[in-house]
Formats: structure tokens, sequence, C-alpha cells
């Protein structure tokens, strides 16, 4: 790459939204693309970051180039397409990358991998969940998923977050993928011992289908005697009636308390004193809130997901395996047994620790990204 004037250029158009001083929730793979570019960064990469333009963009953040890409808001889809093709060609041309990184399925794979294939730049794929690998679940209209298999084609590698998302890879496209599990951040303060000042069970997502919010007003309503916090992240494509439903039905139950989107700061002083993080979602990848839990000590508590069996392997909290009346009794167990949980929390620090650190996640993608060794 020394030819090039940047080694790697991220592109994640949504990801501005969380380098803004007032910054906003925003999805996992753009806080992981984030970790990842500062990670790089301070290894000693020139990396840059592309993303929409948005009002309070900075122009750099701790050593990444933050480029701002205009967005094409109105007119026909293909027109806007074909837009954001050609203004995605035009940053990586001028930005003069070695390779350009994209993360989570969408039409957006194949317009990076397109405009990577025009400038003669190296192009890898970032997975963000499984659904990755049966997108047509997920995507809202035939040409979306047509672009994005695209991309997954032209991609020079492949890289995925779990073995069970490698395996759905070699089945779905024959493509041998790299498996480079997702980095969690270490904690500023030392968790505590044990739970039992802890406020009860805490869920973070949007209101999409496929998260499945109502179950955890199910969960709630199911074990009344404990508490529950939901933090809902909004969305344009979230139907606004699923929210006022949802309001409603929290209301009524007593024991949840719903709290409006928040800075990431605040966001993790609430996982700090969470009992368990809940996950309800049908399909995930490895989700950013159980990684910011156990870095914490926090253990999870899923109803339908166990990535890579993690959970039940480890013993860093219950799988209920979509068992409504199991989630419900792991809830209560989990809750009586706050006080004394200080080995399970031990074993979700340790096991981030082994597997997640941020200095054995980016020494892997630097050898994929093509970089220098780094320092022994």
């Amino acid at each position: 790459m020394g030819t090039r004037r940047r080694d790697i250029a991220f592109y994640a158009p949504w990801a501005g939204t969380i380098l803004t001083p007032r910054a906003r929730p925003s999805g996992g793979a753009e806080v992981q693309i984030l970790h990842l570019a500062r990670g790089l960064a301070r290894r000693g990469a020139r990396v840059a970051l592309v993303t929409y333009a948005i009002d309070g963009l900075p122009s750099t953040v701790d050593g990444i180039e933050v480029v701002a890409q205009r967005r094409a808001a109105r007119g026909p889809v293909p027109a806007r397409r074909a837009a954001t093709l050609a203004a995605t060609c035009a940053q990586l041309l001028r930005l003069d990358a070695g390779v350009v990184v994209q993360r989570a399925a969408g039409g957006v794979t194949g317009l990076a991998a397109l405009a990577a294939k025009a400038t003669r730049t190296r192009f890898v794929y970032s997975s963000a969940s499984t659904v990755d690998f049966a997108f047509e679940r997920l995507a809202q209209s035939r040409a979306t998923v047509v672009l994005y298999e695209l991309g997954i084609r032209l991609a020079d590698e492949i890289v995925v977050q779990t073995d069970e998302q490698a395996e759905l890879c070699v089945r779905r496209y024959g493509r041998r993928p790299v498996v480079i599990r997702s980095v969690a951040e270490r904690p500023a303060t030392e968790p505590a011992p044990d739970g039992r000042d802890s406020t009860g069970f805490l869920w973070i997502g949007r209101l999409a289908a496929y998260k499945n919010p109502t179950a955890l007003l199910d969960l709630a309503a199911a074990a009344p005697d404990v508490p529950f916090t939901m933090v809902w992240v909004p969305h344009d494509a979230d139907p606004p009636s699923v929210a006022a439903d949802l309001a409603r039905r929290a209301e009524a139950l007593g024991n949840v308390r719903v709290l409006p989107p928040r800075p990431r700061a605040e966001l993790l002083e609430e996982i700090a004193r969470a009992t368990a993080i809940v996950s309800t979602s049908d399909f995930e990848g490895m989700p950013n809130t159980l990684l910011e839990g156990w870095s914490r000590g926090v253990p999870a508590l899923t109803f339908a997901h166990d990535p890579d069996g993690v959970i039940a392997r480890e013993e860093i909290g219950l799988f209920a395996g979509g068992d409504p009346q199991r989630l419900a009794d792991q809830a209560r167990a989990l809750w009586a047994g706050r006080a004394s949980d200080g080995p399970l929390r031990a074993r979700c620090r340790a096991y981030v620790r082994a597997q997640h650190d941020p200095d054995v996640v980016i020494e892997r993608w630097a050898r994929v990204l093509g970089l220098p060794a780094g320092p022994a």
C-alpha cells in the first residue's frame, strides 16, 4: 500500500451520526467500523472514513480523516443509486486508498464494490449478521438484493464475526471467509464484582420486527417482580404506530421503564448498571450490546439466538432457545441471584479479554488489510 496516499477507506454512510457533538445512537455495524478505524489509526495506518454529510460532522477524529459525501435525496431510486455510485467513485479516487471496507448488507455493498473496482481499489466486505447470508428475508426490494449480492461476488475478501456466519457464507456463496471477532472496548472503570446494586434487565434496539421488542414486553408481563428497561433506537423505517403501541403497553405493565435515545456514554452507564442485557432478536451477528455488557461483567439473556453457542458454552449468561416460559424463569433466576453472581461476571470479562480485546482484533484485521506487522 505504500504507493497509495491512504491505506484504508471505510465506507460507512450512516456512521456520521456517532461523530457529531450531539451524537445519536447508531447501529452496531457503524460502532464496529469506528472501533476498527480508531484502532488501525492508533497502529499508524492512514485511515479515512467516508460518510454522508450532516451538520456538525468533524473533518478528523482520533487520527481518522472524515470525508463527507453528499447524498442524493430526491429523484427515482435508480437515479439516486447512480448518483451515489458516481459520488463514491469520486471520493475513492481522491482518497487513493489501498483498500475500501464496507460493513453490513445492503444495496450500498454493491455500490461500494463497483466504486472500488472502478478505481482499482481492493474491496473487503464485513458481515454484521447471520441474515447477510439470507438477505432476501430483510431487503425491501429485489433490486437491493441484486446489488448486495453483486458486492459480495466482487469482494476481494469477506470477513465475518462468527463461525456460524462462516458456514452460512460457504453454503450460500461458495466462498470461505476470514473469521475475525468483533471489538469490545475496554471499560473506562473497573466493573462491580457482583450485581447486588444492579438496576434490572436492559433491552436496547430498533423497533424492527426481527428485533422482536414485543417479546421483551411479554417477558416483563411474565415476570412482574423483575424490573426492565427499554431504550429504543429510532429509524426512519420503523412505523410510528409500533412505537405508540409498545409505549402504551409498557406503561400499563408497571415494571418497564422506557428511555429515549441517549448519547453513547450515557448508554454505557445504563449497561454497566444492568443485571443482564436482553436480546430478543430472531437473528443477530455478535450484538454490540452483549459485548459491551460482557466487558463490564454483565451477563446476557437471549431469547432466540446464541451466536456461535458462546453464551451456553462459556457460561456467560442464559439462552432460552425460543421458549418464552424458559426465558421468564431465567430472568427470575438471574434477578434473584444478582447478589452472588460474581463468578458469572468474572467469566463474562474473561471471555471478552480472550476473544474480543481490541489489540487482538485489530492485529487480525491488519493482516487481512495487508498492513505491515505491528510491534511485537
